[in-house]
């Protein structure tokens, strides 16, 4: 097997379209369960084909793909469903049983392409076309998802939770688990994460907007050479704003909005910080930094920012700390419902070593104040 990439640009070089004979569609939208996906922007009709890249439309349905350069042929692999197919040929298989498509896969661009329709059967969906919107939708039930890190494959189903893995994009799937959930309204995103030999970080994410509500669910396991051994998951609805960006964290961690799992750099579990406990206070946090020696963590029901030490397992309210007390009058009936507030709150904008600076805004004025806190001072 070679790479993917490597492998199309030698076939795009021996293979091509003749001038003209295809050209891209310039007003169709391509869904994926009524949800638009990037497909639109990479397919071109010819002869009244619509033809998409090979390894989109497979990412897309959740198949891991491996190419064979000497054979010029493809392999799709997720839960319960292997494809196969070669370029310049209609000809192709599922799961062992001959099948065909309605055009030959060729090379386009530098990419692999094949006739979307057929395709997306092939892959075992199917296809809706909506006259009124002009759009494309593909209906695909099990909603898998893929993702690969240190030549393992996981793919997690968005239908039912259920978790699989393989050691290698080619290699059969395995079921390991399930993270809790029957079956999600929104598609997630799946990433793996490499976080020691032989460990990974599965995350299934997603974070929309809906009535005036950011709304941010993600699911956490920890896996080792193929065994879950560890997951979190949480969920959070806020007031929409404006955000500050945050800082790069450099701690992998996991978190439920109560605790803090700390993930070590040989994959195993670190320490496990129980925010309620370290605040004394009961309700959900969001992490908005987290190193080796230090957790930001801010409370949810107010603007209030929390620094744990994690060598003494001892936190500090920053807001009551650095916010003057003079401010304080104004940020004490600050409320973590309200847009106004939160787009002012105390928020970290750079380290430098053990010194952090942070910024907020004056209520109801708007000035803002630069502050600063050395890690470790508490």
């Amino acid at each position: 097997m070679k790479n993917w990439k490597l492998a199309a640009g030698i076939l795009a070089a021996a293979i091509a379209l003749s001038p003209g004979a295809a050209s891209a569609a310039s007003a169709s939208v391509i869904q994926l369960n009524y949800k638009e996906t990037s497909l639109g922007r990479s397919q071109v009709v010819t002869s009244g084909t619509t033809l998409v890249p090979l390894q989109q439309l497979a990412q897309t349905m959740g198949y891991a793909l491996t190419w064979n350069q000497s054979t010029r042929s493809a392999k799709l692999i997720r839960p319960g469903r292997e494809v196969a197919l070669t370029a310049g040929t209609v000809s192709a298989t599922v799961d062992g049983t001959a099948a065909s498509l309605t055009k030959a896969p060729h090379i386009l661009k530098g990419k692999i392409y094949v006739p979307l329709v057929s395709a997306v059967s092939l892959l075992g969906g199917k296809t809706v076309y909506d006259k009124d919107s002009g759009s494309l939708n593909i209906v695909d039930e099990l909603r898998y998802s893929v993702a690969s890190a240190q030549g393992r494959t996981y793919w997690v189903s968005q239908k039912n939770g259920n978790v699989f893995y393989s050691i290698s994009a080619s290699g059969k799937p395995v079921l390991i688990g399930e993270l809790p959930f029957a079956d999600l309204i929104y598609t997630h995103g799946l990433e793996v994460k490499n976080v020691g030999k032989g460990t990974e970080l599965l995350l299934l994410t997603d974070n929309h907007y809906a009535m005036f509500q950011d709304i941010s669910n993600g699911y956490q396991a920890l896996i080792q050479d193929g065994t879950i051994v560890k997951q979190m998951d949480y969920h959070y609805n806020i007031k929409s704003y404006i955000k500050a960006p945050l800082l790069k964290t450099p701690q992998i961690y996991m978190t439920d909005g109560a605790g803090v799992q700390y993930i070590n750099a040989d994959g195993s579990l670190g320490k496990l910080f129980d925010l309620e406990a370290i605040t004394g206070i009961e309700g959900q946090y969001t992490i908005e930094y987290a190193a080796k020696d230090i957790i930001l963590a801010r409370f949810m029901t107010n603007t209030q920012l929390y620094a744990i030490n994690t060598a003494s397992g001892t936190g500090i309210n920053l807001s009551a700390q650095l916010i003057s007390a003079g401010d304080r009058k104004e940020w004490d009936r600050a409320d973590g419902s309200d847009d106004f507030y939160l787009s002012k709150m105390l928020v970290l904008k750079k380290r430098e070593g053990n010194l952090m600076t942070f910024t907020y805004a004056t209520l109801p004025d708007g000035k803002v104040k630069t502050v600063t806190y050395t890690v470790g001072s508490q």
